[in-house]
């Protein structure tokens, strides 16, 4: 949804199924973050979908020995969806893992527009909120989110270049401290905008894999590098 509107036809009470997607978030990091309705959820569910890390992270818990599990995969996306709204409909409780906060970037926005547009019939839909990204990289570095903040993600999916860049822009000439999303895809050109309108003596900082220790996507597990943003080009890769 390009646009944000409540899904008034998702939720319903009086549904005729018994079944219902669940959206949880697992937080940034391993699954010391969860919350107690997060693990209550998965380990009430008759389907669990999550990406291979995801399982990995909920398996070392033991979380996933009930359910069945599917493994998420981003290419299909869509059909897993539709699948899931059959299942709900056949009286299934299904989960779906997202990182951090489902609603922050996360599997919410695709998950509830399609319940709304595409589902054959009524699809009960309770999202569980986890601690997204942003606060979990705060966390790290101490207290820079104790003020005004936004979050921009830079992911060009949906929309245009000149879009993120426009927002870049109005952010750092309001001053505010700005979190960016999907970060790798293109960063050097993000803290170029942001250089026209902030100081170079304002910090910069580049989290991967926080809350992960040594575990996560890459070999080093966290990583937290800091730099200053005049020389940010310099010393932050957004490819590690």
């Amino acid at each position: 949804m390009s646009e944000w509107e409540p899904a008034a036809n998702v939720t319903r009470p009086g549904s005729d199924t018994d079944g219902k997607l669940v959206i949880v978030g697992i937080g940034p990091g391993l699954p010391a973050h969860l919350t107690r309705a997060a693990r209550e959820a998965i380990q009430e569910a008759d389907a669990v979908y999550a990406a291979r890390l995801y399982q990995e992270f909920l398996a070392e818990e033991g979380l996933l020995a009930g359910p069945e599990v599917v493994e998420s995969k981003r290419r299909e996306k869509r059909a897993q969806a539709r699948e899931t709204f059959d299942r709900v409909r056949s009286d299934e409780t299904v989960v779906h893992v997202s990182g951090g906060d489902p609603t922050v970037y996360g599997k919410s926005d695709l998950l509830v527009g399609l319940a709304e547009t595409e589902a054959n019939g009524e699809i009960p839909v309770e999202v569980v909120p986890g601690v997204t990204a942003a606060l979990g990289g705060a966390a790290v570095l101490g207290a820079p989110l104790s003020n005004d903040f936004c979050t921009v993600s830079l992911s060009t999916q949906r929309r245009e270049q000149a879009e993120i860049d426009e927002k870049l822009a109005a952010a750092a000439s309001a001053g505010f401290v700005i979190v960016l999303y999907n970060a790798w895809r293109s960063l050097p050109e993000a803290l170029s905008v942001i250089r026209e309108h902030r100081s170079g003596s304002v910090p910069v900082a580049l989290l991967e894999d926080v809350g992960r220790g040594e575990q996560g996507r890459n070999a080093d597990g966290e990583t937290v590098a800091i730099s200053r943003l005049a020389a940010a080009g310099e010393t932050l890769d957004p490819q590690t």
